[in-house]
């Protein structure tokens, strides 16, 4: 099927070895694939992108057990999908009588090519952060259940200088370190169950190009820092930041088509 553009598994696995060749003929080349999501543990060799090289959409999940090293799926591969626009990774734990190993950060690479990441589990330390961070065309990042943890993140300069949506959901977070060279050209900020993060840093306000911060599920002390951000840039004469309090409703018909998290009741 040479023309094939794109694969969507609902939970679909490719086997390892993937064949290079058919009968005989030579190695095939998927040139116009590009989607490729719903996959399964998949390996991702270099030998396997170079059969579909000009791939822009991919999205893999894996699934950790105690036989399971996460470096044997060679995630730094990523890098040789040079047309890769948009990634989307789940990591899941299936055996919890083991901790997962702190590898996955070790094993991360990315394309500068890449606009839109999403990230689910994982438990990356923050100070990894700086893998995602450094990449030139990041616009969209979602950070969902606890694909980062730790209890500080700094950010470094240079890093996100196209980000524009940020999306943080369920981790551990205490204290966020940030300052408007940060995020140069943040546009929309949204903290989903960041039950640890009791106060926002004031320093959020100073982005020039924020336009909307949202919060659901937030200590009260974190809203109330949001809402006073929101109260001294408009003193300063900034009325283009506006944040806002989801309500359940709101928050269900904005974020839980694109997020996996789970209701609090089931994910204390």
């Amino acid at each position: 099927m040479p023309k094939l553009r794109h694969i969507l598994f609902e939970r679909g696995f490719l086997a390892y070895p993937f064949p290079i060749q058919v009968s005989g003929k030579d190695s095939v080349v998927l040139e116009n694939l590009q989607t490729l999501s719903g996959v399964i543990n998949f390996r991702c060799t270099k030998e396997i992108f170079e059969i579909m090289p000009n791939l822009k959409k991919l999205g893999v999940s894996y699934d950790y057990d105690r036989r399971t090293k996460w470096s044997s799926y060679e995630f730094d591969n990523f890098i040789y999908l040079h047309q890769l626009e948009t990634l989307k990774c789940l990591f899941t734990v299936t055996d919890y009588t083991t901790a997962p190993p702190s590898d996955i950060a070790l094993a991360l690479a990315f394309p500068p090519s890449l606009k839109k990441l999403t990230l689910t589990g994982g438990n990356i330390p923050w100070e990894k952060m700086t893998v995602v961070g450094s990449l030139p065309n990041l616009e969209v990042l979602k950070l969902k259940e606890r694909a980062f943890e730790g209890s500080l993140w700094e950010p470094k300069e240079g890093e996100f200088t196209k980000l524009k949506f940020l999306f943080i959901e369920l981790n551990s977070l205490e204290h966020w370190k940030v300052d408007r060279e940060h995020f140069p050209q943040l546009q929309h900020l949204c903290l989903s169950y960041c039950f640890s993060l009791e106060v926002i840093p004031s320093e959020i306000g100073e982005i020039g190009t924020l336009e909307t911060f949202e919060l659901y599920e937030c200590l009260d002390s974190a809203v109330k820092s949001a809402m006073l951000i929101q109260e001294e840039q408009q003193s300063l004469g900034n009325y283009g930041l506006r944040v806002r309090v989801l309500s359940e409703n709101e928050y269900s018909n904005s974020y839980m088509k694109s997020t996996s998290v789970r209701k609090v009741h089931e994910n204390p």
